[in-house]
């Protein structure tokens, strides 16, 4: 089994650490605000309990970040490898999303407009773009858009100082070499530094780590979330008993906050 990375030496592009980072709704508007130029006045999170997977032999998949706002969703993804695959992983993606997304009776036209948004750390397409942006087009006229309201990006770190706009090359640049170097990047840097020194986060991540090994020797793909799922619960749990906010441990911990308090239902129960 591969030696598993300490949490001291966690970089923002690495999944564990990007995605504690991005619960925070400032830095998840900043991220989206810089990569796509559109105004974002709120998010809320998708929860997501289990994988979307809407059958039972269906493939599932666990998004990095997926929040939405009034009329859009966005996904996020870290990416620091294998990039033959993504093409075709975006396009599952993009179908899972919209079958989570549409209720049995809703119209075609109630599926929200959506995002998925690859953050690279190499070049995925070996252009050299510092933005690879994908819409579906017509092949007789490529100036006839399909309308379907769905958007695909690959932003490439490695191709960040071509980048004009000041704020999304600050970001890039931090992607690539780790170095923040304005305000942005700055409170990013200091959220990992925060996170590297929370003690339920590192027990959260070495739990976390292990199951992903795994998972990978055993070619379970479910084993990540099974297992990421049953640590959360243990680490709600320790957090209950320390009198803690069913909100606050919700964010934390990535669990419904009714699941949350579900668990604190439970607890009472077994004092009595």
């Amino acid at each position: 089994m591969p030696e598993i990375k300490p949490i001291e030496e966690l970089e923002y592009s690495d999944d564990f650490m990007f995605h504690q980072v991005m619960k925070d709704d400032k830095i998840c508007i900043g991220v989206l605000e810089r990569l796509l130029k559109i105004k974002i006045d709120h998010i809320e999170r998708v929860e997501l309990e289990k994988p979307i997977k809407p059958y039972y032999q269906s493939k599932s998949i666990r998004l990095d970040v997926y929040i939405k706002d009034s009329d859009r969703v966005f996904d996020i993804e870290m990416q620091t490898k294998n990039y033959d695959n993504l093409p075709c992983r975006v396009r599952y993606y993009q179908s899972m999303i919209d079958v989570n997304a549409l209720l049995k009776g809703q119209k075609y036209e109630q599926l929200n407009e959506s995002f998925i948004i690859f953050i690279c750390k190499e070049d995925p397409i070996g252009r050299n773009f510092p933005i690879y942006t994908y819409l579906e087009t017509c092949q007789e006229d490529k100036s006839l858009l399909l309308n379907d309201r769905t958007h695909k990006y690959f932003f490439n770190a490695e191709a960040a100082d071509d980048v004009k706009d000041v704020e999304l090359r600050a970001f890039l640049n931090y992607i690539k070499t780790g170095t923040a170097s304005d305000e942005f990047t700055n409170r990013i840097d200091s959220i990992v530094e925060e996170v590297k020194h929370n003690e339920d986060v590192k027990e959260l991540y070495l739990f976390e780590s292990i199951v992903i090994q795994d998972a990978k020797s055993e070619g379970r793909a479910e084993g990540l979330v099974e297992g990421a799922q049953q640590k959360a619960i243990e680490t709600a749990i320790k957090m209950l008993k320390k009198n803690m906010e069913p909100q606050t441990i919700a964010e934390f911990v990535d669990l419904p906050v009714e699941k949350v308090q579900e668990l604190k239902a439970q607890l009472a129960a077994d004092k009595k």
